[in-house]
């Protein structure tokens, strides 16, 4: 199998990992009883187990279709890793024109949350609630200082320290990570637009074992 495909699915699993936990960790509040984590079992479905390659994406589609609630946090990190591979393209804002950086944000919280965020990450950094780095969820906005300016470039956060951005001319949309040395330097916050999402703990938990 190409890189490229193993790459895309592996972080599909992740966002429909983010997906699932996320319903099955509101469904029921953890206990330290036995009796309780049995019928919390029996209240809820099952989220399957962290399998690897192909077969993880489309068993973790199919239960999140059938059986789970995406919070919106989950369908905006499944729609921003739906476009990864589109080439970058200057004051692009759609899939078949290309995506700069912030014309990305703004295509995918348009489809998933019906917000008109301005396309601009200088304004989409104004606009937007501060975060702090120990606070991110996946959805949040992470902001970076390229070009001499604190709001230069925008990604969007995906979990995991991982955000999905179109870096620059030449390149496709793609995944990075915060705590890469180049965007570690360069990182100068996050801002969100989104209410905070339940289930964080789990979310993580799984998300280290697909990833």
């Amino acid at each position: 199998m190409p890189a490229i495909a193993r790459t895309f699915l592996r972080h599909a699993a992740l966002a429909l990992f983010l997906a699932a936990a996320s319903s099955a960790a509101s469904a029921s509040p953890a206990s330290n009883s036995s009796s309780a984590s049995a019928a919390g079992a029996s209240a809820r479905p099952a989220v399957p187990h962290a399998v690897r390659g192909p077969r993880a994406a489309v068993a973790l589609e199919h239960w999140v279709k059938t059986r789970a609630r995406p919070t919106l946090r989950d369908r905006l990190v499944s729609a921003t890793l739906g476009e990864l591979g589109v080439p970058y393209t200057w004051g692009g804002d759609k899939p078949d024109d290309g995506f700069d950086c912030s014309g990305l944000v703004l295509f995918v919280f348009r489809k998933v949350a019906g917000l008109e965020l301005p396309h601009r990450a200088r304004l989409q950094r104004r606009l937007g609630k501060p975060v702090a780095s120990a606070q991110l969820q996946p959805g949040d906005l992470v902001f970076f200082n390229t070009l001499g300016n604190p709001a230069s470039h925008v990604g969007i956060y995906i979990g995991e320290q991982r955000f999905v951005h179109a870096p620059s001319r030449g390149a496709k949309v793609r995944v990075d990570r915060l705590d890469n040395r180049y965007w570690a330097r360069r990182y100068t916050g996050a801002r969100r637009y989104v209410p905070p999402s339940q289930g964080t703990e789990e979310g993580t938990r799984l998300a280290e074992q697909a990833a």
